[in-house]
């Protein structure tokens, strides 16, 4: 049996996205970032930096949502989720490392200093700083997107889930996306797939 540790709007988001689409069966263990419960001793044995999400499938046990969403992919989703020629797998983790490289931070600030972080400790100025840092690499992903639906392999795949995963925090941060029509366009196309319902993600707005 699977186990995933993480609530529904931290990273493990990734990959309750993910499996949901696999249609796996597994235990959920809402762990809240925010909470004291990341530091009970038998969690830390599994995650000893007290972070979610964490994986456990038989003997593994895994950390970092990518990672975990590559593992589901590979070993449960071939033909589905992951690619088949080597060329298109490199593209998978080229826009899956480029969505936690170069915009996971900035999608996250904007969603904590404009409404998860108490009103006063919310500093426009990391907004400010956030959205600066977007524009370009959501140049990049537009142009990108022009005529596609998709971000490898002409299909759905795991990058496309850990794509919107990183933007719906900007999304939920109340981000702008109109000027990258591209981008926008996708974006609701991903978020709407059934299976981001049925993981009962919690709504990024």
């Amino acid at each position: 049996m699977i186990t995933l540790y993480g609530i529904e709007w931290s990273r493990a988001k990734y990959a309750l996205f993910t499996l949901a689409e696999l249609g796996l069966d597994f235990q959920h263990v809402r762990i809240n970032p925010f909470e004291k419960e990341k530091y009970a001793p038998e969690y830390l044995k599994l995650n000893p930096l007290a972070q979610v999400p964490t994986l456990v499938d038989g003997d593994l046990v895994l950390t970092e949502a990518i990672a975990i969403n590559f593992y589901l992919s590979r070993k449960y989703g071939a033909g589905k989720l992951w690619a088949d020629r080597l060329e298109d797998e490199a593209q998978i983790y080229k826009w899956s490392l480029f969505a936690v490289t170069q915009m996971e931070t900035a999608c996250v600030d904007l969603i904590l200093h404009r409404k998860v972080l108490d009103a006063k400790v919310r500093n426009p100025d990391i907004v400010q700083a956030a959205e600066k840092k977007l524009m370009k690499p959501l140049e990049v992903l537009n142009n990108h997107l022009a005529g596609k639906d998709f971000l490898a392999a002409n299909k759905f795949t795991v990058a496309d889930i850990n794509m919107a995963g990183v933007l719906s925090y900007a999304l939920g941060g109340g981000f702008d996306f109109s000027p990258y029509h591209e981008v926008a366009r996708y974006l609701d196309a991903i978020l709407s797939r059934p299976a981001y319902k049925k993981a009962g993600i919690i709504p990024h707005t």
